[in-house]
C-alpha cells in the first residue's frame, strides 16, 4: 500500500489531515495540521478525481468521468497501428484480462 508522505511547508515536518469535507463525489476540502508543536501551522487544500484511467465493472456506476486525455491518445495511437505490424505484448495481455 502506497501513503502519501504530508510534509509541513513551512518547517518540513510531518503534517497530517486534521478533517475534510466531502463536497461532490469528486471534490474534498482537507484541513491540514503540522505535526510539530512548535511550529503548529495548519493549512487548507483540495483533493480531486478528475478523470477516469479505466472504466468501472459496475453496470450503473453512480458517476461517469472523463477519460483522461493519455488514456484516449494511447487507444488513438493503438487503433492507427498497421494491423499486419507485429503484436505488442501489452496488448496480449490486457486481451486476456
Amino acid at each position: 500500500m502506497s501513503v502519501y508522505k504530508l510534509v509541513c511547508p513551512a518547517c518540513s515536518k510531518p503534517m497530517r489531515i486534521r478533517t475534510s469535507d466531502g463536497q461532490t463525489p469528486c471534490f474534498r476540502s482537507i484541513y491540514y495540521q503540522c505535526t510539530d508543536l512548535v511550529c503548529g501551522a495548519t493549512f487548507t487544500g483540495s483533493m480531486t478525481i478528475d478523470f477516469e484511467l479505466s472504466p468501472s465493472g459496475l453496470e450503473r456506476p453512480l458517476i461517469k468521468l472523463p477519460v483522461a486525455p493519455a488514456v484516449e491518445r494511447m487507444n488513438a495511437m493503438r487503433n492507427l497501428r498497421d494491423p499486419n505490424a507485429q503484436p505488442d505484448l501489452l496488448d496480449q495481455l490486457e486481451a486476456t484480462a
